[in-house]
């Protein structure tokens, strides 16, 4: 279990001393800067008492469950167990734009990303709904070009509905079909609207 304290220019002032004396380390991360310390899951009385600490004292403290932290083999566990489009493990679908990708260009995206699971149990609980105990299972994995991968950031909200709809490529592929029969039609009818315009306009001259 990760504790971090969430704590602002004069708290840092104030408290780091302390937090320093009581073995915590300074840190940033997308939230802000922040003193980061691993208690063991057992040991109730100490995360009760920095919980205390911190109430007491107006510091923002969030535990962070080990399960929620970014790993080094998702992306290869990504890979190996998605094989992309028609299974051939070369070409991807971005998941939020629908572009293809090579795999050597496809970034491998956490749909709820680390920093909200790590700091939000409203994301946990959503994790936790689809049977996913770690944010880098691979049912929270998806494909992504890096422009939207890094326009989406750490936000949540309709970026995560998007990735979990597009992390299929067979309802990516239906997308895309159904946008081109769309077009298709459209085009169709103003052409045909044009071509009235112009055949009207002959017959008044």
């Amino acid at each position: 279990m990760k504790v971090k304290i969430y704590a602002g220019l004069v708290r840092r002032i104030i408290y780091g001393r302390k937090l320093k004396e009581m073995n915590f380390y300074l840190q940033k991360d997308v939230g802000g800067k922040y003193y980061r310390k691993h208690y063991d899951d057992n040991d109730k009385e100490g995360i009760k008492h920095i919980r205390k600490f911190c109430r007491h004292r107006f510091l923002r403290c969030v535990l962070c469950d080990d399960s929620m932290e970014r790993s080094t083999t998702y992306r290869a566990n990504f890979f190996k167990t998605n094989k992309g489009i028609f299974g051939g493990g070369k070409y991807y679908f971005c998941a939020y734009c629908g572009r293809v990708l090579s795999k050597r260009k496809a970034a491998v995206d956490h749909i709820i990303p680390v920093a909200l699971a790590n700091s939000s149990l409203k994301y946990r609980r959503m994790l936790t709904v689809r049977g996913v105990k770690t944010v880098n299972d691979v049912r929270n994995l998806a494909a992504s070009c890096f422009k939207c991968n890094s326009k989406k950031g750490s936000s949540g909200g309709l970026w995560i509905i998007r990735g979990y709809f597009g992390k299929s490529w067979i309802r990516m592929m239906f997308k895309e079909i159904i946008l081109l029969v769309i077009g298709s039609v459209v085009l169709y009818y103003l052409y045909k609207f044009l071509l009235d315009m112009a055949l009207f306009d002959f017959i008044i001259i």
